[in-house]
């Protein structure tokens, strides 16, 4: 096989398996929450579930987004009962999220979501038998957090 063949080969590898998550998870958040949520409003939610008292710049800072977008995303979670937003005690400029009962619920159903997914990697993949599968992914991981566009 030549350079050229597997060139196009992995361009179109990376782009199947770049959609079919982001239609994977678009489909499970839509699912879980009636279409009332979107990917990104979802990652914002498991963000202040993984980090007490969020903010709005640490959300930006994680998913590779704008503040102002994260700003939006926030507003409209907090208009949909999924998070609180209060002003920081010792910085009235700084926001500090904090999740609702009901974001506390969606994020408790996108986790079983994710290890259905981690239980068929696992199966699928055989992944306790071959540990360079993990070896792989975490190497792809890896790879594209250090990639300079």
């Amino acid at each position: 096989m030549t350079d050229q063949e597997i060139e196009l080969l992995l361009n179109q590898a990376l782009k199947d398996m770049f959609y079919s998550v982001l239609r994977l998870q678009e489909k499970s958040v839509s699912k879980l929450a009636n279409g009332n949520l979107s990917r990104t409003e979802m990652h914002a939610l498991e963000i202040v579930q993984d980090i007490p008292d969020a903010t709005l710049t640490q959300i930006a800072d994680i998913l590779g987004i704008t503040k102002a977008t994260v700003s939006v995303s926030v507003n409209r979670l907090v208009e949909k009962r999924y998070l609180i937003k209060t002003r920081a005690e010792d910085d009235k400029r700084k926001s500090i999220l904090q999740l609702t009962e009901e974001g506390e619920a969606m994020c408790k159903k996108h986790t079983q979501f994710h290890d259905l997914l981690i239980q068929a990697v696992m199966r699928d993949f055989q992944v306790s038998q071959y540990p360079e599968v993990l070896q792989s992914m975490q190497a792809l991981v890896n790879f594209f957090n250090h990639l300079r566009v």
